[in-house]
């Protein structure tokens, strides 16, 4: 057995009990030196904070890596006014604008995008289908993966043009009129991160491909408390289905079942396996990190300390990608 692989089961336990022990602390996967997961509750203001925390607490910063929409740009306002861009080697998660920028300067050396579009299309698709009777094409597993694409500078024009046409495409989709067949439905996100935006565009275009009426929520607070409250004012406006993506699946089980047994239940982005949806919509966050893993190995060959930094470690997108990237830098087999 490899060294990375003895290694695998502990960096397993350390990833999965991160949440319970502030950030996870050191870990060593490896040439690499992951020195803390700063997290902060999914607000804009503390991740910048804990950006430039990290680059006064420890001056010899190799990298730094957003693993939620807002992180990188956080991360990049953070190094401009220590007048340190292009010195810390910074990769990312998701294509904000900023993210995108910061690639085609060469302050970014590269993210890994989730085509949120395909959140929101997808979520009303299977939604419409099954509110219908009609069979959604939920795969047995209940995996229904939008695969990640990785972006690097050369990627960048291309890809911009992608995400102007898919605008472009929702905003020209005429919403049918209300009738018999409309379903309405809700598509609630885990924070107001204009990441969102595209689901939103995909969710449109989706309203007017399946006759749907879906109300669009965003919680203030990016709290579990705040998904509750619009859970239970959508159900009472008589919604028939819910996209949701679950800021604390270990502790909104109950919930996420209540849900699921008045109307049909879609979890996108983050998932909760073990209650009763119906499928998951969104990215394998466990790969997605062993991309932001291989991002990081181009960008410090020799290996380095890295900082990573996300909204909650109790999201289970989080906590895969962060397992991910572990797997990756320690060189544990895949699969």
């Amino acid at each position: 057995m490899s060294a990375a692989a003895r290694l695998l089961p502990a960096l397993l336990l350390l990833a999965c009990s991160a949440s319970a022990c502030g950030g996870g602390g050191e870990v060593t996967a490896g040439r690499w030196i992951l020195l803390d997961t700063r997290t902060d509750q999914a607000d804009v203001a503390r991740a910048r904070q804990n950006a430039e925390d990290a680059l006064i607490r420890h001056p010899g910063l190799d990298g730094m890596v957003g693993l939620w929409s807002y992180n990188t740009p956080a991360i990049l306002g953070a190094l401009r006014d220590a007048g340190r861009l292009g010195e810390i080697q910074v990769v990312a998660f998701d294509e904000e604008e900023e993210t995108l920028q910061g690639i085609a300067d060469g302050y970014v050396h590269g993210t890994v995008v989730q085509q949120p579009y395909e959140f929101g299309y997808q979520s009303v698709r299977i939604l419409s289908a099954v509110v219908r009777g009609e069979d959604p094409g939920i795969p047995e597993d209940g995996i229904v993966d939008v695969p990640v694409r990785v972006l690097r500078k050369a990627d960048v024009p291309a890809f911009r043009e992608l995400l102007d046409s898919l605008r472009a495409e929702a905003g020209a989709a005429e919403p049918r009129p209300e009738g018999p067949e409309t379903v309405h439905l809700a598509f609630i996100t885990n924070n107001t991160s204009s990441f969102w935006s595209l689901a939103r565009a995909g969710v449109r275009k989706a309203e007017a491909d399946f006759d749907a009426r879906v109300e669009f929520l965003m919680p203030p607070q990016g709290t579990a408390d705040d998904q509750q409250r619009m859970v239970e004012a959508v159900l009472a406006r008589g919604v028939q289905g819910i996209a949701i993506s679950p800021n604390d699946p270990a502790h909104q089980k109950d919930l996420l079942n209540r849900i699921a047994a008045r109307v049909p239940l879609i979890c996108h982005d983050s998932d909760a396996p073990d209650t009763e949806r119906l499928c998951f919509v969104g990215t394998n966050n466990v790969q997605a990190g062993r991309e932001a893993g291989r991002l990081i190995q181009e960008a410090l060959p020799e290996g380095g300390e890295i900082m990573l930094f996300v909204g909650r470690l109790d999201a289970r997108n989080a906590l895969e990608r962060r397992q991910g990237i572990l797997e990756q830098l320690a060189g544990a087999p895949e699969g």
